[in-house]
């Protein structure tokens, strides 16, 4: 895979979104009647049937012509006229006679006939609606790619006749599992515990309740990991934050080492990428104003951990060179908050239009997504090498597994959500990468210029979380007439008077509207985990060349080497949750933006060993001299039983 193709196809749409809406367009507008619209009247051109023109003979006022216009327009010939022969309509008069009383609108005088004006209402049509989701996504990749790659007199033993392969695989494995099991107990305990939350949509909006009742006892106080928005690089604010993907160039892929045709052994094990990628988009709530009977609640929250082991044991024997890299872990969590005016901010504001389409829900309204996506890879490998006379290269490990979603959800729908209850709003990612690289390699050399060298580690863990709120940053109190409004919707009234259609903003055409009797829950939440088990035992050893090969490979030299690690584990998910313009709060507004980010990596440091080789170990020996028939017996490793799913336990 390209390296940073994740990155890429996350920021290509969250970078990207688009609201289109063609009230917000200039243009020139050619007039093809003699009776004018408002200027500022963006809405399509619709026939005025209402208007009655004064009509005076020509003899009394003279014929009317349009203004000059300018020279360049003046020469520039027109199908039809840009200013209209007539003058506008007046505007409407929305000033109020009594007080406290709501403004009465009129249309302008003489429609209808006579010199008196009559008066029009809103009508309003009520319906069943509202598109509710409730929508659970889960995407699991599960691999097993344990290789045993042997060389051995009788084919079927590791190291003796009395310990089997199995046996030896299935020992790693238990051993695997029980470390495993640990390293995600430790990821477990950086989480709060009151963030524990089951994954599944009905457990989400559980927590949501139980959560936000404990912030109302609270009285709203900051949770205990709570942040300023912005970009976070483990654990510390970057200001100002670095430039966004859709500017940084990606890397040029690193080429495959070219290892020639020269005599000796390579073995490379690991090198395996796991990947998460996933993006929400929800339109839901995109209107120009929400309005909140009850309390509103708003939380945004990432939590990133990284765990590793990466302990080698390395020894290496008979050579002239010996180069050892080992460690060189990469861990990094990147969370960024980003808060961006609402999508209607700079659009003009007219009346809220002559007709009103209203979408009850009785009870609730559910806006969830829950979106889980896990990769588990076991890669434990056994090789062993021995060679003389050949080029002999072994690969194991290079696996690939990910899992990729996009969801858009909703549509710029409603131009007002009323909520009789409460509204209960929640972002929350959790990303979790655990590695175990445990290596053990053992290296005999001829001792005739033979080169060896050891590669280990050099593992990348990467988190990157992004959850870019749109709206939901203009809170405003209640008021009279805003109350006077929920009222008549709740009780189903069918025409009101068009001074309700300047309480709130609208585009002057059809004014839809979503009532909510209850309470609305708008939640996205994302799980993201990656485990890979990457223990090798690899074992080399190199005679010296024959006369046969020195022939054709004159200088003599041979090589023998280890690469193991190099695994990429990478989590990537990007929340864009786009909401109210405008919102009016009946009760209290609690929010908070929560972060996490923890790299957990033992202090403990690899063991790398050269060393003479009569003093090399026994097992190696039983493998390099062919001629051996007794090989040493190994010693059971006793295990205390471990939890059938090893990393059941990383998010509860």
């Amino acid at each position: 895979m390209v390296p940073g193709g994740i990155t890429e196809v996350v920021w290509h749409f969250a970078g990207y979104l688009q609201i289109i809406n063609d009230i917000a367009r200039d243009r020139i507008d050619y007039d093809p009647s003699p009776f004018r619209h408002l200027q500022d009247d963006y809405v399509t051109p619709r026939p005025s049937y209402e208007t009655n023109p004064d009509i005076d003979p020509l003899e009394t006022q003279g014929l009317k012509i349009p203004e000059l216009l300018p020279f360049e327009e003046f020469h520039n010939p027109h199908v039809l006229p840009i200013r209209s022969l007539s003058p506008p309509p007046p505007q409407p008069d929305f000033d109020s006679d009594e007080p406290g009383a709501l403004p009465r609108l009129l249309l302008p005088r003489g429609a209808g006939g006579g010199g008196g004006g009559i008066e029009f209402k809103i009508t309003v049509q009520y319906q069943e609606g509202g598109q509710q989701t409730e929508l659970e996504i889960k995407q699991h990749n599960f691999m097993l790619d344990d290789d045993n790659v042997l060389v051995s007199p009788n084919g079927d033993c590791l190291v003796c006749d009395s310990v089997p392969i199995a046996a030896q695989v299935e020992l790693i494995a238990q051993h695997s599992q029980a470390i495993l099991e640990s390293m995600a107990d430790e990821a477990n305990s950086q989480i709060p515990r009151e963030w524990w939350i089951p994954q599944n949509g009905a457990g989400v909006t559980a927590f949501v309740d139980a959560y936000n009742q404990d912030q109302v006892a609270q009285d709203g106080a900051p949770g205990s990991h709570s942040v300023e928005p912005g970009y976070y690089l483990n654990g510390e604010l970057q200001t100002p934050a670095p430039e966004s993907p859709a500017e940084t160039p990606l890397p040029e892929p690193v080429p495959a080492p070219d290892l020639g045709d020269g005599l000796g052994q390579w073995a490379q094990t690991g090198a395996n990428d796991s990947w998460n990628a996933a993006l929400i988009v929800d339109l839901s709530e995109s209107g120009r104003s929400m309005i909140v009977m009850g309390d509103y609640f708003k939380t945004n929250a990432i939590f990133q951990t990284n765990s590793i082991i990466d302990h080698d044991h390395i020894g290496m024997t008979g050579g002239d060179a010996l180069p050892v890299s080992e460690g060189n872990n990469k861990t990094d969590n990147i969370s960024d908050f980003i808060e961006k005016p609402g999508i209607y901010t700079d659009l003009k504001v007219t009346f809220a239009g002559p007709h009103w389409n209203v979408d009850v829900v009785e009870g609730n309204y559910y806006s969830v997504h829950t979106v889980v996506q896990m990769n588990y890879l076991s890669d434990n490998d056994i090789v062993v090498q021995k060679s003389a006379d050949t080029h002999y290269e072994m690969y194991s490990g290079g696996n690939e597994q990910g899992n990729l979603m996009e969801l858009f959800d909703g549509s710029i729908q409603y131009d007002l959500i009323i909520v009789a209850g409460a509204y209960h709003g929640m972002n929350v990612i959790f990303q979790n990468n655990v590695l175990l690289n445990d290596d053990f390699i053992k290296m005999f050399g001829n001792g005739a210029g033979t080169s060896q060298s050891v590669s280990s580690g050099e593992n990348e863990l990467t988190n990157k979380a992004t959850i870019e709120t749109i709206g939901d940053d203009n809170f405003m109190p209640m008021n009279s007439n805003l109350d006077n409004l929920v009222s008549a919707a709740g009780n189903g009234v069918t025409s009101l008077d068009p001074s309700y259609g300047r309480i709130v903003d609208g585009s002057g055409g059809v004014f839809n509207v979503l009532y909510v009797k209850g309470d609305y829950y708008d939640i996205n939440s994302i799980w993201q985990t990656n485990v890979i088990t990457d223990v090798n035992i690899v074992m080399q050893f190199l005679d010296p060349a024959s006369a046969a090969a020195l022939v054709r490979d004159g200088d003599g030299a041979e090589t023998q080497s280890v690469i193991a690690g190099k695994n990429l584990l990478t989590n990537d998910a990007a929340i864009v949750d786009v909401g109210a313009t405008n919102t009016y709060v009946n009760g209290e507004v609690y929010g908070d933006t929560i972060l996490v980010q923890a790299n957990l990596m033992p202090t403990d440091k690899d063991h790398a060993l050269t060393q003479d080789a009569h003093t090399l170990v026994p097992e190696l020996i039983a493998f390099v001299n062919d001629s051996q028939d007794d090989a040493p017996v190994v010693q059971p490793v006793t295990l205390t039983p471990v939890h059938d799913d090893p990393v059941g336990s990383v998010l509860h």
